[in-house]
């Protein structure tokens, strides 16, 4: 009897993940430190290319794992070993960067431990917890809410109240705290009672983090104090240690050198994912003295490298056609260097974010090699991003610009005409440079002002649909913050004026490496009608400390910025920004007109305004 419950209670909670398809364990029985088979039966309707692997994300690791199919008639197999803790493995099917078989975004949960029913309990447990992580690391179910992984965990705790008790148990309440916000008081202190008389320093610190959603900080700080008395080398201890790295302003190579040996050495931490922080602080500072030697030499410590040369090389390059570019060589070199690593996790397997790192990446080379003379080498990449899809406001003003350097006026003036009349909005050169062609080619201006006035239909629609999608509607949320005198600023105190808001924080490397074009709106507009708001947001660090930041970089580059500080993100989120850099544009009678990361185009913008 027992075994027919355990059975239906399997199908039961598998149909909240239903699958298309099927993989299963060849032997019915997981052997635990070896390699195990592993059988996939497609949908009928579906074809499996030869190329086609196995993508695999295991329970109990970060690594994604890929591996080969081999056909047995209308099956298929594959074979891995994962680690002895696993519970489940999760598997789409790809080839390259495509996805062959997602099972329509649900994926294949493998379960490995089902032998009796506290296993069972477990491994379905651990199900819900690995597919969350899934469709964030393979980009499934983009629509899916924190409510529905909440009912997948409370209907299994109907079953398996004991499972309350799990260490992920946490994992719940974060998903309870975005679905039903401040209203989760009385579990997050039950789960805290709960940790607190396991008394294990894991649980202890399950429990400040059950204070902190409750925001009990006192509580959380008092716990904290007690853990550190009694584990001193300990998880806690060790993440402080971290924290105080990075609020150190000035690390120099001997300071992070000595950090990685202690860490190593007293905390007992040689993992990558504690190391590769310290080594992308020591990437930076070497990224600095242009000593690519040392760069390559500590690649392999960091996650992710190209991502950080990007940034930099971006900030060198000036952003945008005019600014001016700095170490160009370098810069050039570093933003090769970025494309070639993203390649080689190109050619290890399926990487989701593959097309959109290259698209940034691309972006950043063709502007340098452009910057260096290489128009045609410049138009190539930049014509991949275009065709890909990638191109924002200020890409397309790149790609404009290109292309001008190596297309002929006639070749021009067609993707331009092309773009209006296939209807994407076009950013305001597009229609000044067509104006120049269709003068400079005698053609009937009355064509170019038909064009011009569907351009500028385009444009506005483009603009008006962004702003709704985003903030619902074109009235932007009224706030209060402080500047840095600690001065309050009121936004509805600028009406009748031009406000642009600049949504930033220290650590993100693109934001500061727009403030040299910000600078010069800031000085261009200085005695016009406009008013400039630097929200500095998502710092996650205490106020004071927060000021001091802002306030030395601020004014070590001699910005004149009206910066006002979102210490809790409200405004962040009540303008629902995803990103950051993001600016807003706010017109003159208090309506939103334009958002966008870029701010290639701003000043234009602006200046219609003025008229």
């Amino acid at each position: 009897m027992k075994k027919i419950y355990i059975l239906l209670f399997f199908t039961i909670v598998s149909n909240l993940f239903s699958q298309n398809g099927k993989i299963y364990l060849k032997n019915s029985k997981f052997k635990i430190g070896a390699e195990n088979t592993y059988v996939y039966e497609p949908s009928k309707e579906l074809t499996i290319p030869s190329g086609a692997v196995a993508t695999i994300l295991e329970s109990s690791s970060d690594e994604i794992q890929y591996r080969n199919l081999i056909q047995k008639g209308k099956k298929y197999e594959f074979t891995t070993k994962v680690a002895d803790s696993a519970r489940t493995i999760f598997v789409i099917i790809t080839e390259y960067q495509k996805i062959i078989d997602s099972n329509k975004d649900q994926g294949y949960n493998v379960y490995l431990r089902t032998q009796n029913e506290r296993e069972l309990s477990k491994t379905l447990l651990n199900e819900i917890t690995v597919k969350t992580y899934a469709d964030y690391r393979f980009r499934l179910n983009k629509t899916s809410k924190p409510e529905t992984t909440v009912a997948a965990y409370e209907s299994l705790y109907k079953k398996y109240p004991k499972l309350k008790s799990d260490k992920t148990y946490i994992a719940y309440l974060y998903q309870k705290d975005m679905a039903t916000p401040g209203q989760n008081k009385d579990l997050n202190l039950a789960f805290a009672d709960i940790c607190i008389k396991k008394n294990t320093e894991d649980y202890l610190i399950l429990a400040t983090q059950a204070y902190d959603l409750s925001k009990m900080s006192d509580e959380k700080e008092e716990l904290e104090k007690e853990i550190l008395a009694q584990y001193p080398t300990g998880t806690l201890a060790k993440t402080k240690f971290i924290r105080r790295f990075f609020s150190q302003k000035n690390k120099t190579e001997e300071y992070v050198l000595k950090t990685i040996d202690t860490c190593k050495t007293i905390y007992k931490d040689s993992s990558k994912e504690t190391l590769s922080s310290f080594y992308s602080s020591l990437l930076y500072t070497y990224l600095e003295d242009k000593n690519m030697e040392k760069i390559k030499g500590i690649e392999p410590y960091v996650y992710n490298a190209g991502y950080s040369y990007n940034n930099f090389a971006w900030g060198l390059s000036g952003g945008d056609l005019t600014m001016p570019v700095q170490h160009i060589d370098f810069a050039t070199n570093l933003s090769k260097r970025s494309l070639d690593l993203l390649e080689e996790k190109r050619k290890e397997g399926f990487y989701p974010d593959y097309q959109g790192m290259y698209n940034m990446f691309a972006d950043t080379y063709a502007l340098l090699l452009y910057k260096q003379g290489k128009f045609k080498e410049a138009f190539e990449y930049q014509n991949n991003v275009k065709n890909a899809g990638g191109l924002d406001a200020g890409g397309k003003e790149r790609y404009l610009a290109m292309m001008e350097k190596v297309k002929s006026k006639e070749e021009v003036r067609n993707y331009i005409e092309t773009e209006i009349n296939v209807n994407n909005a076009c950013p305001p050169v597009f229609i000044s440079t067509l104006k120049e062609i269709y003068v400079a080619q005698n053609l009937p201006l009355d064509n170019f002002e038909k064009l011009k006035e569907k351009a500028d239909k385009l444009s506005q629609e483009e603009k008006t649909k962004k702003i709704i999608e985003q903030f619902g509607s074109k009235t932007p949320s009224d706030f209060v913050l402080k500047n840095m005198e600690g001065k309050e600023i009121k936004l509805s105190d600028y009406r009748g004026k031009v406000v642009v808001l600049d949504f930033w924080a220290t650590w993100c490397g693109p934001c500061k490496a727009s403030f040299p074009k910000m600078q010069e709106l800031v000085t261009k507009y200085k005695e016009k009608e406009v008013a400039f708001l630097f929200v500095n947001t998502f710092e996650n660090k205490k106020e004071d400390v927060v000021l001091k930041n802002v306030t030395d970089y601020i004014t070590e580059k001699k910005y004149s910025f009206n910066v006002v500080f979102d210490s809790n993100n409200e405004v962040a989120t009540n303008y629902k920004i995803q990103g950051i850099p993001t600016r807003v544009l706010i017109g003159k009678n208090g309506d939103i007109l334009f958002t966008d990361h870029s701010n290639t185009s701003l000043g234009e913008l602006i200046d219609e305004q003025l008229k």
